[in-house]
């Protein structure tokens, strides 16, 4: 039987090993079998192969005794040559499964392929070669803190008041092979039962949220039948809200599947709605989920279809649909992490309203619209302002200041009252108008503070124009912690508004704790209001934390707000003094916002709608010891 070049190879280490590098010279002079050498004569073989001449004359037993070496060499050869028909086996087992779509065969294929690499890494092991661990590691993914970064102002990215706490394990190793076809239930990962319960909540729940991403798909089947990837990300976002032990195995698959993505050829739409339902909800990996589903969306081209706006193609509807949530999913990280955005207007083509003009479109694509009108404002923000913080705006930035606060006020009376009771989430898509808002308006506000730094104790005076869309930042920071603190419905949203709303809340709870913890030139607030409502926003979350996964962002905000409160009550209180800002704007107050803060006015914090009266002093030294925290800033 001919040999391969690696069975060869296996033999001459062999013999190399027993001393003899040299092919043994058996000919058929020194060949005889058992039966001939007894008798001590010549034995005849033809080949040579037994029965020799005299014992299939004589119908006798003819055996030849080899050598060792050479039966090991044997062995060899025939375990090669079994390899290789295995090998072969599996491949056509493979085919065979993938024309007849047959799970049962795919998932004996794997189990062959997981038993031949666990041997694989059994080996390694003996041979002293450091190994990952492959089995489930609930500390393979990283946890998230609230920070409060003593180096910058109020005006700093939204996302830096979150941080990684990196997990105290390296990741695990990543299967061997291509399965990028095989869904997560055909690897035997999680049970049909699992798939479903994770299947329920997301689609019964959490799809809601972002507007019906699965709007397409009715069914589990339908789902593993569009795309192993799309299925991951459905049960890693519903493993991550159901906080189910699964977690870990769901988010290990996913981004497996995500990294074969990277350099695939072939992309579907279903794959950029896998991408944007990750980006949406996983933390440690959203914007790098983002760029690449912004990257495949241009790919496939789901932009085209919208210069033919308003549909009648149910195709066409369902890409441009698309598209927008890409957009979105694009935008709302670019604010929060402070990186340009990847996807653009087309400003020369339709508006986004004309989609609602489609007769496919409903209810849940008039607040997909909503949000990308938001975001078309909040964008140009953005782009006209940067992200350089320690860079203070000119007056003249007033203007553009304007513009956008009207933008935002116009947005707000146009969609607040458009929305009516969800079946799914009740009023949530009318209250979440407000949240939108006050979200805008405080990354808007914001942008006054930037130059603030540790080097000053008080922040620079702001002129009067100025003063009043700090005012307006603190206002809308105070709504968004009071709606959280205040509307129970909001509350049991919470585990399964998406990362935005979380980022958002975080930075709204640190904008107010370093205007409390400073001298804010003519713009101030009171320190102890601002402690007591953070203090009360802790209690809620920390009656929440238990509905949360322990990889859930909430979960971490959570916790190091309730160290952060903690750290900020020991600070010692100085002698009060008393300003007032003498600015008032009542025409940019919402009737929710001004609500919110008149139920204080016992505490002197808010007379009429923009006059703040400080009960207490600010203290003198911004620091006050922060760095006893061991909070850092995110990289």
């Amino acid at each position: 039987m001919p040999s391969s070049p690696s069975a060869e190879a296996s033999i001459s280490a062999l013999r190399e090993h027993f001393g003899d590098g040299k092919p043994p010279e058996i000919s058929r002079k020194v060949t005889a079998c058992v039966a001939c050498r007894k008798q001590k004569i010549k034995c005849h073989m033809k080949d040579p192969k037994a029965p020799c001449i005299r014992c299939k004359r004589r119908n006798l037993p003819c055996t030849v005794n080899r050598s060792l070496q050479m039966v090991l060499e044997e062995d060899i050869l025939d375990r090669h040559t079994t390899k290789r028909k295995i090998r072969n086996l599996e491949e056509a087992i493979k085919l065979l499964a993938n024309k007849l779509s047959m799970p049962e065969l795919r998932t004996l294929l794997i189990e062959t392929q997981d038993e031949a690499a666990n041997a694989r890494e059994d080996e390694a092991a003996s041979g002293n070669r450091p190994l990952v661990s492959t089995t489930g590691d609930t500390d393979n993914s990283p946890s998230w803190e609230v920070v409060m970064d003593t180096e910058s102002g109020p005006a700093a990215i939204p996302a830096s008041v979150v941080s990684t706490i990196p997990p105290t394990r390296p990741p695990p190793l990543l299967p061997c092979g291509d399965r990028s076809n095989i869904d997560i239930i055909a690897r035997g990962i999680l049970s049909l039962a699992d798939v479903e319960s994770f299947f329920k909540i997301y689609t019964e729940r959490l799809d809601h949220f972002l507007y019906r991403i699965l709007i397409d798909h009715n069914s589990l089947s339908s789902v593993r039948a569009s795309s192993p990837l799309l299925t991951a990300a459905v049960c890693t976002v519903g493993a991550l809200h159901l906080r189910s032990p699964e977690y870990d195995a769901c988010y290990e698959e996913f981004t497996r599947l995500c990294g074969i993505q990277v350099f695939s050829k072939s992309h579907t739409v279903d794959d950029v709605r896998a991408l944007c339902i990750g980006a949406f909800w996983l933390s440690s990996i959203s914007w790098t989920l983002v760029g690449l589903a912004v990257r495949i969306a241009s790919e496939i081209q789901l932009h085209r279809c919208i210069s033919k706006m308003p549909h009648d193609k149910l195709a066409c509807y369902q890409r441009t649909r698309m598209w927008y949530l890409v957009y979105i999913c694009d935008h709302q990280f670019s604010i929060a992490y402070g990186k340009p955005p990847m996807t653009h207007e087309f400003e020369t083509l339709n508006p986004p309203a004309v989609f609602l003009e489609s007769p496919y479109a409903a209810e849940d694509d008039a607040r997909l619209i909503s949000e990308i009108e938001l975001w078309s404002t909040s964008t140009r923000v953005f782009e006209n302002f940067g992200v350089d913080t320690d860079a203070p705006l000119a007056d003249k930035s007033v203007a553009q200041l304007r513009r956008y606060g009207i933008a935002l006020d116009t947005w707000r009376a146009n969609w607040n009252e458009r929305f009516t009771q969800n079946e799914q989430l009740g009023n949530y898509p009318r209250k979440s108008v407000a949240l939108h808002f006050h979200f805008a308006k405080l990354y808007l506000g914001a942008h006054v503070f930037r130059g603030a730094n540790k080097n000053a104790n008080v922040f620079h005076e702001m002129s009067p124009d100025m003063e009043e869309f700090a005012n307006g930042a603190i206002l809308s920071a105070t709504a968004i912690l009071r709606t959280i603190i205040s509307d129970i419905e909001i509350q049991s949203c919470l585990n399964g508004l998406t990362l935005y709303f979380d980022t958002m809340i975080a930075f709204a709870v640190v904008f107010l704790l370093k205007l409390a913890t400073r001298e804010s030139g003519n713009v101030r607030v009171n320190k102890q209001e601002v402690l007591d409502m953070i203090r009360q926003l802790v209690t809620v979350l920390k009656e929440l934390k238990p509905s949360f996964h322990p990889r859930h962002l909430l979960f971490g905000i959570a916790t190091s707000l309730e160290k952060l409160l903690d750290r900020c009550l020991q600070l010692p209180d100085q002698e009060p003094t008393h300003l007032l800002s003498t600015h008032r704007h009542p025409e940019s107050v919402s009737p929710d916002t001004s609500q919110c803060w008149m139920e204080n006015s016992s505490g002197g914090f808010l007379m009429g709608s923009y006059e703040f009266l400080d009960s207490q002093s600010l203290l003198r030294d911004f620091n006050f010891n922060l760095d006893t925290l061991g909070l850092q800033q995110m990289p």
